[in-house]
């Protein structure tokens, strides 16, 4: 009797169809997501970062609605859809973009939505309303994207590992030439030439403060100055907008076209565009030059542009934040491709769990895992002691200082009650709090945090504006803010006070970390958040000469319950071991806990 062949648990997907897959349950999972923010009451809501209580309509600034709110804790982005109402009945609601907020002012702005420009807009001046997070969809066109993508071989095999680069070595010398002559350092040159001379990718991998944006800029200055007509893509508005004043800086007479310019960003950004000389327009419409030109936006403007529209290249920024299929839209209009990010800093934003974990990964890591990258190995802007650790937990060593900020010192007036701590000696040191609070708020971590910034402003001299704080919770954002209120600092307004997902591409001359965590039993639950090593490292590098990490013993304990989670919660002890502890827990917590 023939034995029967075992059933196959699992079916072997294609990269494809995990890709694919991936979509659809992204898509689930935010549906899901908003049925449960739906149920949930208001004071939930604010305390999720998924909405703005409280906001008071003043009136229009241009294309801007301004609203006034004495406290804004969401995680809203610029560019985010919300949804404006009574906070109740969400049909009703208009829906909007978010733009920005300036805490100074208490000042809260909101644009049209750019996919549904005839909403409601009848806003009454003086009433309050609430600001809630919008479903965005839009990932039909990324699906389309995906099946486009892998019914072209070239590209196909680009994604699946299995293409060879290739370099023209003519170009190559040529362009080592050129940017040597524009003072880059030897990393940059080297990255640079590659990414010119390349006959399909590059991947440029720049860790904080090594000049990414600015070796960018160059690289598509020199390709268009050669007839070139360059794509520019990145996941946000943000992010498109930097690149493009960085080559504004570089070549003053380019032509710049941003498609969905005049719909997308905020106002203040779109004016600060304009006053640089880009053109805003729209993608379904614009005509766009054949040659040296940079014609940019997120990557949902370019399934929009003409079916015929292509590039001689694709040039990705922050390619470590922007998701596979989401990079396709801008692969598929060009057949060279330059990737400019860092996948050691914060990955894409994803709604849901996912198991495949690598079909949830940024372009930038999949390809790197697949064809390596260019390094650029000195950062300008970490002093010598702030880099080493930054280097040796997250770069295999293999990040320096810049000559120019080696030896930078934190300002220090010794006679302070925290002289320990702020030694600038040591410019990173573990502020041991050895609390055991569960959750996502820590009272103790707390107020060591504001006695810190408070000698760093009084006592040193730093103005608060060159402070940031760091919590991974929003509610522990909450509570660092109110105990840095009581502190009553002179320009406390100026002080950043926020998750690390809001302060990536900052800088500061003092950082303070609070990881909040102190049960690592009810720790384990959340995966160990707080110790994300990609989340730890922008937070870290975010300072150019002091991180003072505020933490209990017992958060570093946490044992999550995959694999992935395991290894990073391993490297964050590892971390822990290499930096000065100063124990504060009998001062913070009495003396047992």
């Amino acid at each position: 009797m023939r034995r029967r062949r075992p059933l196959r648990r699992t079916l072997e997907l294609t990269l494809e169809q995990r890709l694919l897959r991936f979509l659809a349950r992204e898509e689930e999972g935010e549906r899901q997501t908003h049925r449960e923010l739906r149920a949930q009451p208001i004071d939930l809501r604010v305390i999720d970062g998924d909405c703005i209580h409280d906001a008071r309509f003043t009136g229009r600034d241009g294309s801007a609605f301004v609203f006034t709110c004495s406290e804004n804790h969401s995680k809203f982005r610029t560019g985010d859809p919300v949804a404006v109402g009574d906070g109740q009945d969400f049909d009703a609601a208009s829906p909007m973009a978010y733009a920005a907020y300036d805490a100074g002012r208490s000042e809260l702005r909101l644009e049209l939505d750019p996919y549904n420009r005839s909403a409601r807009t009848d806003f009454v001046v003086g009433c309050a309303y609430v600001v809630d997070r919008r479903e965005f969809g839009g990932r039909g066109s990324l699906a389309v994207a995906v099946r486009d993508a892998f019914a072209f071989p070239w590209l196909k095999n680009v994604l699946e590992g299995r293409h060879e680069l290739t370099c023209d070595e003519a170009r190559l010398l040529r362009a080592r030439s050129f940017l040597l002559s524009r003072g880059l350092n030897s990393a940059q040159v080297e990255a640079g030439a590659a990414a010119i001379a390349t006959e399909s990718l590059a991947l440029v991998q720049g860790p904080p403060g090594t000049g990414k944006t600015k070796l960018l800029a160059e690289v598509v200055a020199a390709l268009c100055s050669r007839k070139c007509r360059i794509a520019l893509c990145a996941f946000t508005h943000n992010a498109v907008d930097n690149a493009l004043l960085a080559i504004r800086k570089v070549a003053p007479e380019l032509e710049l076209v941003k498609v969905g310019g005049n719909s997308g960003g905020s106002s203040e950004a779109r004016a600060d565009l304009s006053r640089a000389g880009v053109r805003l327009v729209d993608a379904k419409r614009a005509m766009l030059p054949a040659e040296s030109v940079v014609v940019a936006g997120t990557c949902y403007q370019f399934p929009k542009l003409q079916e015929d529209t292509a590039f001689h290249y694709t040039v990705f920024d922050e390619a470590g934040q922007l998701p596979i299929p989401h990079a396709l839209p801008a692969m598929l209009r060009s057949k060279r491709w330059l990737f400019f990010g860092d996948h050691r800093q914060l990955p894409p934003v994803v709604t849901s769990e996912h198991r495949d974990r690598e079909a949830a990964d940024s372009i930038f890591a999949h390809l790197h895992r697949r064809y390596g990258g260019h390094l650029l190995d000195t950062t300008y802007r970490m002093n010598e002691g702030v880099c080493r650790l930054v280097s040796e937990t997250y770069y295999d060593g293999l990040l320096h200082a810049a000559p120019s900020s080696i030896d930078r010192r934190l300002p220090f007036v010794p006679g302070g009650r925290l002289d320990e701590v702020l030694d600038p000696a040591h410019s990173v040191v573990w502020v041991r709090v050895d609390h055991r609070q569960p959750g996502s708020r820590s009272h103790e971590e707390a107020h060591a945090v504001a006695d810190v910034v408070a000698d760093l402003v009084r006592q040193h001299g730093v103005p608060t504006r060159e402070i940031a704080v760091i919590a991974p919770f929003r509610a522990q954002v909450q509570l660092l803010r109110a105990a840095l209120d009581q502190k009553e600092l002179q320009n406390r307004a100026e002080l950043v006070v926020d998750t690390v997902e809001r302060i990536q591409g900052q800088e500061r001359e003092a950082v303070v970390v609070s990881l909040t965590a102190g049960d690592p039993d009810e720790a384990r639950g959340r995966s160990a958040f707080h110790l994300n090593e990609n989340r730890l490292n922008v937070a870290l590098s975010r300072a150019r000469t002091k991180v003072v990490l505020v933490a209990s013993a017992h958060s570093f304990e946490a044992i999550p319950g995959d694999v992935d989670a395991l290894r990073t919660a391993s490297r964050c002890r590892e971390l822990r071991d290499r930096l000065t502890m100063v124990d504060l827990t009998k001062l913070y917590c009495g003396p047992v806990a």
